[in-house]
Formats: structure tokens, C-alpha cells, sequence
């Protein structure tokens, strides 16, 4: 971080309002906390503002706090404040309208999308009488680090307020059609309507917006999510292939389809996976039908810092990944920046992380079968030496490593929000 305390357009007294989901609470949200430092080097004070607030917070660092700024986030607008905001709630509604695939969609959707767009604009009614009075454009940042709950907020309050420019990201849920209901993000052209631009964290999410959106072509920016250098991992050859997973034990993560490849395995295999979800009990069945020659440690929802200490002492051949839809994961990230290789289904992102560099990239319809023969494969590859885990390291050191990822997004972030329109498209 040191190297970028003097970078162009230092915000000097400035303040960062940053919205999230649940970040500092809860244990999701894990690239914030390695974001955070980065943000703070930068501003002078940062606010953090969670939509939900559960549990107790992370620690945070000495000139970022954070506020609890709704008690209530799910209470709906009632009829006196759409009254009161009837110009700026027919323009949600009307987006929304629009936006929609067809009738039948829309139909089918609209009392849960209607319910959703009556929570926002109580969140922006709330907000509009305790935290909007303290908004200075002059000396505070707006940032929203999804492009999701909080952005529709920021829109609502930008269609009453000019003065507001605010700014997000998108990765994963908050950014493919597909991760919702009949493929229709109700609120995505109401938010691209006011956002000013959207920092993408993977190449493919942006080519992915740039086609699904190109009247707003001009808002969307690739700019990586970093990971912090924490050295190279040990590691010897061992007669045992060691794999590591990290992931939800949801759906769309098919961590099963992992489980199901070392069913077919008759070589000595030690498993360990970090996550935990719905799917657990399935996988667990799963588990219990493995050969003896595999074994399982089943890690389960554990605190991030903690998942990379274990990285440090626990020597691992293999980091596999299943998911049928990314973003561009941080897990793999900090996997390669171990020196780790990866074996990965093409999915979303994916492609960006794992290539010769780093591992081997399956199509996306590899099954089970597929991926036992990579794994039986790894210990006799060139892919199991201190040559290749060298190089991996390397190659993340080029491409996602913190200092140089979080320096560069900063700087494009100051040059956008300062307006400097000779240098923002640059």
C-alpha cells in the first residue's frame, strides 16, 4: 500500500460513505475486508453502511466506522410516502415495467418485485430525513460495492437530488441475467439510469454488460478485486494428493459433482473443503460412499483469516473448483498467490484465473468422470513441481495482486467521481 500514498487526485479530507450487504457482520463479503485498507490509505475517514446488521462486527481499521443507518430494512413504503415520492416511485415502477421480458414475466413477478420496490423507496424515505441532510458533494464519495440494493437507494435519491454521483461493482449475483428468477433483474435499468459508473471485476462480466446494455456501454470499467500477498505455501511431493475446495455448499457451486470424481479414484486422495450451506447434508451422503482411499475433512464456514493460516501450514496439490456460474472468485485468487494449482470448470470468470500459467480449465460441461481423470493425472504432470507452483505465484503477482489491483481502481475511481472527462475514458 505504501507504494501508491502519493498517487494523482489524493482525496485529501475526503470522506467515503461505503454501502454494503452485511459487511463488517457476518462472514461473507471477505474481499471488502481485504479492499478496506486500500480505501483507507486514501480518504480520510470512511463510513461503513451495512443494508443488514447481525452479530457482531470485524474489526476495522482506526479511521473507518461503522453505522447502523437502517433499524428497520425491510419495512415496505406505505401509501403516504408514495404519495409524498409519486414522481421519483413512478419512475422506479415504470423502469421496472419496462424492463420487464414480457407480459406473462411481469405478471408473474410483480407482487414479489413490488414488495421489493416499496422496501427501497422506505429505505430512501428513511434515509432522506437522518443520513441525506449530512451529504456534502464536495467532500463525500458514494459507493456502493454491489450493484444491487443499495444502487436502487442511490438511484432513488439521484433522480430527487442532482448533486449525487455514486459508483459500484459488479461481479456474480448482482451481475448475470440468469442468477435470477426467468433471467429478469427487475431493478438493472432503473440503477444503470443513474449509477455513474460500474467498476466489473472480471473481463467477461464486462463483455457480458457491454452486449446485454450497450446504451450504457460508457459505465462499465474492468477493474479486478486483489488479493494480499501472503507468500509461497509449503509444499513437498507426497504420495497422497492433497486437494483443497472453497466454496457455499449451494446449487450452483456443485460441489457434489467434486465428490462424485473421487468416488471414481482408487489412488490416495485427502480432501478438505471450506464452506458450508444447504447442500450439506446431500454432500455428506455423497461422502459417506467414498472409498476408503479418500479421506474428507469437512472445514465448514470458518473465519477467512483463518482459512489462510491454514494455507501457510498445510501443504495442498490441488485447489478444485465446480461452480456452474461466477464472478471472477477470490478464492482462486488467493489459491494461485499460494502457488497452488488450480483445476477449474470454465465458468464465468474462471477462464481469467486459471489457464498454462496456473492449472488446467475444463469446458463447462466436464462431468464427474472428466475431472477423476485430472485429479489421478496431477501427481505425474509437470503441474506438480516447485516449478509450476513458482510460476502460478508469479503469474497472480502480475495480474491480482492487491497493492498494484486496489492502486489502479482507486485512481480510476478519483478521476471518474473528480469529472476530469480528458483523463476518465483514457
Amino acid at each position: 500500500m505504501k507504494g501508491h500514498s502519493m498517487r494523482m487526485n489524493e482525496p485529501k479530507g475526503k470522506e467515503l460513505w461505503l454501502f454494503t450487504m452485511r459487511f463488517p457482520y457476518g462472514s461473507g463479503e471477505t474481499f471488502i475486508g481485504t479492499e478496506l485498507p486500500f480505501l483507507c490509505e486514501r480518504f480520510e475517514r470512511i463510513v461503513v453502511m451495512p443494508l443488514v446488521v447481525e452479530g457482531t462486527p470485524r474489526e476495522m481499521p482506526p479511521n473507518a466506522v461503522v453505522r447502523q443507518v437502517l433499524p428497520e430494512p425491510f419495512k415496505p413504503a406505505g401509501p403516504v410516502t408514495i404519495l409524498r415520492y409519486w414522481k421519483i416511485w413512478q419512475d422506479l415502477v415504470q423502469s421496472v415495467r419496462a424492463s420487464s421480458p414480457s407480459p406473462a414475466v411481469l405478471r408473474k413477478h410483480w407482487p414479489a418485485v413490488r414488495s421489493q420496490s416499496r422496501h427501497a423507496l422506505e429505505r430512501f424515505q428513511f434515509l432522506s430525513t437522518t443520513l441525506f441532510p449530512k451529504f456534502d458533494p464536495e467532500r463525500v464519495v458514494l459507493y456502493s460495492f454491489w450493484t444491487a440494493d443499495w444502487a436502487t437507494v442511490l438511484g432513488l435519491w439521484k433522480a430527487s437530488d442532482p448533486r449525487v454521483r455514486f459508483f459500484g461493482r459488479m461481479q456474480g449475483f448482482d451481475l448475470y441475467a440468469e442468477r435470477n428468477p426467468d433471467n429478469w433483474p427487475p431493478f438493472r435499468q432503473f440503477q444503470l439510469g443513474h449509477i455513474e459508473r460500474i467498476f466489473v471485476t472480471s473481463r467477461t462480466g464486462l463483455d457480458y454488460l457491454e452486449g446485454q446494455y450497450p446504451e450504457h456501454i460508457g459505465t462499465f470499467e474492468y477493474s479486478p478485486l486483489g488479493t494480499v500477498d501472503h507468500g509461497l505455501a509449503p509444499w513437498e511431493p507426497s504420495p497422497v494428493t492433497r486437494i483443497v475446495s472453497v466454496a457455499n455448499l449451494i446449487p450452483i457451486k456443485r460441489v457434489h459433482l467434486l465428490a462424485e470424481a473421487l468416488r471414481l479414484l482408487d489412488i490416495p486422495v485427502e480432501w478438505t473443503h471450506f464452506g458450508d450451506g444447504p447442500e450439506r447434508d446431500g454432500s455428506e451422503k455423497i461422502i459417506a460412499m467414498l472409498p476408503p482411499n479418500v479421506r474428507v475433512n469437512l472445514m465448514g464456514r470458518i473465519p477467512h483469516a483463518e482459512v489462510l493460516e491454514w494455507y501457510k501450514s498445510h501443504p495442498v496439490d490441488l485447489f478444485v473448483h465446480t461452480s456452474s456460474t461466477e464472478g471472477l472468485p477470490l478464492s482462486m485468487k488467493e489459491a494461485a498467490s499460494f502457488g497452488i494449482p488450480m483445476l477449474a470448470v470454465n465458468a464465468g470468470g474462471v477462464k481469467e484465473i486459471v489457464n498454462a500459467n496456473t492449472g488446467v480449465l475444463l469446458p463447462s460441461e466436464a462431468d464427474a468422470a472428466v475431472i477423476a481423470t485430472q485429479i489421478r493425472d496431477h501427481q505425474t504432470s509437470p503441474r506438480n513441481t516447485v516449478v509450476f507452483r513458482t510460476g502460478a505465484r508469479a503469474w497472480w503477482a502480475k495480474n491480482f495482486k492487491a497493492d498494484e489491483a486496489y492502486g489502479r481502481f482507486i485512481d480510476r475511481f478519483l478521476i471518474v467521481h473528480a469529472g476530469d472527462r480528458r483523463q476518465v475514458d483514457q
